[in-house]
């Protein structure tokens, strides 16, 4: 487990516009950069330096993170930092995973731990990266790479030392291996990780003893090199408390002894003090939390604190209704949720398939929740049997043209006979303009005329002219539009001779008729009383003859 993190005062090194903090603990230092970068850009940094960006693989990593933040005072709650948390561009979110398809930039890429704001954006071709900010309690947010923000590199070392303390009137400079120029008098850190190198000088003058140290391991425990150039066995107190971190006692013999407050320990140095970890031998029955004044209890996720104060019970999330209408299951410390049709389980939450994705529908498709319905294009309609099926509409049955009508997929197009064509409205049919026009009455067209005209009954008293036959309305209206224009014709042809034909014979009737009633006035008038006839008195043998003189 890291250790608490032990800071006696934050260092910010003027490098340009750059401004970085840094904070060591026991295993590793920290590195905030108040510049604002790209991540890619960010990341290279903390690799050119021997680092790598921040994790936050567990509780203990995001506390040194906090702490290293809070002692920054000129990093604002609000602002953004980049940690080592990002979703390649050829990777798809997936949200069954704690960390949704994300991967640490450092290893071990994955883990258990996740700290989620919300939901990252659900993608397949886009590249997010993580950042966090004092203000969300240092929740992970996604974003796009291509944003700014600040950033903080993590340099793992195999041990720290504790800063030189001089005998004697001198100066000591440390370089650190993650930073570029050396610390100044005013910039000091609680440890200095291994490799620091520190310039020790003795005295002002130009015959100043200088020399070198590095933080090293000393057969164990971390130390400097050449301490023995520096520490004298007849150590006191008196001088800067004997190097101790806390309490300093003098041994006859055996220069100092540190010993800390209560609460904390000895560290390997031997002159630090770090805060003891009060969770060991506790009662708690999950988790503990160490603080300055001793621990507290906690418990995992799905559970909540027994009255007790130590123990946990679980939290039956169905009760909260946490699957919506689905059906709702209660494990110990979870939960799962039964979706019904149309849904699916997605990060133990049911969410609607959009089945228009899935290409279910021949045409258009309209999804809804838990289902889905097909629609077909205009031409078309759903098929009786299955209605993601279309099948084209035969508009020629309706018929929408004048003339000729030609169905198509989805639609029909109209065409004329001969001599004619489309109108503006591609429906009727009107006389072609380019046809020179016909004032006389086709061969064809005559003789057809004549024939009807022959079958006419005619006769000098009422004039009657038999109907036409009936058209038989189940006729194809196909045949009917095609003899349409030749009826017509023929129709105007009878029509025009009929009329004067009938005017000449209601002439000759009246003519006859008025000359048959002269003839017969007139031979009643010529007869006279000596027109007689003898009849028989039937003494006769013989019948009499009847005479009668006509005069002309």
């Amino acid at each position: 487990m890291m250790r608490v993190l032990i800071v006696m005062l934050s260092c910010f090194v003027a490098g340009g516009t750059d401004r970085v903090s840094t904070t060591c603990t026991a295993e590793a230092c920290l590195t905030l950069h108040l510049e604002e970068k790209l991540f890619e850009k960010a990341s290279e940094d903390c690799i050119n330096n021997g680092g790598e960006l921040v994790a936050m693989r567990n509780e203990n990593e995001l506390q040194s993170i906090k702490s290293a933040l809070l002692a920054a005072e000129e990093f604002n709650i609000n602002s953004k930092l980049w940690i080592g948390l990002e979703l390649q561009k050829t990777h798809c979110t997936d949200f069954t995973e704690k960390l949704h398809g994300f991967r640490w930039t450092s290893a071990p890429t994955d883990s258990k731990y996740s700290n989620w704001k919300k939901k990252p954006l659900s993608t397949c071709t886009e590249k997010r990266c993580v950042s966090i900010s004092l203000a969300d309690g240092l929740k992970w947010s996604d974003g796009s790479c291509r944003d700014s923000a600040f950033y903080m590199c993590k340099f793992l070392f195999k041990g720290m030392c504790k800063p030189i303390v001089l005998e004697k009137p001198g100066d000591v400079k440390y370089t650190v291996p993650f930073l570029f120029k050396p610390l100044t008098t005013n910039e000091r850190l609680a440890m200095l990780p291994h490799g620091t190198w520190a310039e020790i000088q003795y005295g002002v003058s130009e015959d100043a003893e200088r020399f070198v140290s590095v933080c090293n391991n000393k057969n164990g425990p971390f130390g400097w090199t050449n301490s023995e150039r520096f520490s004298a066995p007849n150590k006191s107190c008196k001088r800067k408390n004997g190097g101790c971190g806390h309490r300093c006692f003098e041994t006859a013999g055996a220069g100092v002894r540190c010993e800390c407050h209560e609460g904390y320990y000895l560290v390997d140095d031997k002159v630090s003090c770090a805060l003891k970890n009060n969770c060991e031998n506790s009662p708690c029955k999950s988790k503990c939390i160490a603080t300055a004044a001793g621990f507290s209890c906690a418990c995992a996720e799905g559970f909540h604190l027994a009255e007790d104060g130590v123990s946990c019970v679980d939290i039956n999330e169905c009760h909260q209704r946490t699957c919506g209408e689905h059906r709702c299951n209660n494990t110990p410390g979870s939960y799962f949720c039964e979706c019904k049709p149309g849904f699916r389980l997605v990060a133990g939450k049911c969410e609607d398939v959009d089945e228009c994705t899935e290409r279910r529908c021949q045409q258009g498709c309209l999804n809804s929740q838990g289902s889905f319905s097909c629609y077909c294009h205009a031409g078309y309609s759903s098929s009786l049997n299955d209605s993601r099926i279309c099948i084209d509409i035969d508009e020629c049955i309706r018929r929408p043209c004048e003339d000729i009508c030609l169905n198509t997929l989805g639609s029909f197009k109209c065409s004329c006979r001969e001599n004619f064509i489309l109108a503006i409205n591609g429906i009727s049919c009107v006389p072609d303009p380019t046809e020179k026009p016909q004032n006389t009455q086709s061969s064809d067209h005559r003789e057809e005329f004549i024939t009807k005209l022959s079958q006419l009954p005619v006769t000098f008293g009422p004039t009657t002219v038999d109907p036409p036959p009936l058209i038989n309305t189940k006729t194809d209206s196909s045949k009917r539009k095609e003899s349409f224009l030749d009826s017509s014709w023929i129709l105007v042809c009878v029509l025009g001779s009929v009329i004067p034909l009938t005017v000449i014979i209601v002439v000759v009737s009246v003519f006859v008729v008025y000359r048959w009633r002269g003839s017969r006035k007139a031979a009643l008038k010529n007869a006279t009383a000596d027109n007689y006839c003898w009849v028989s008195s039937g003494l006769d043998k013989e019948p009499k003859k009847c005479n009668i003189q006509l005069n002309d």
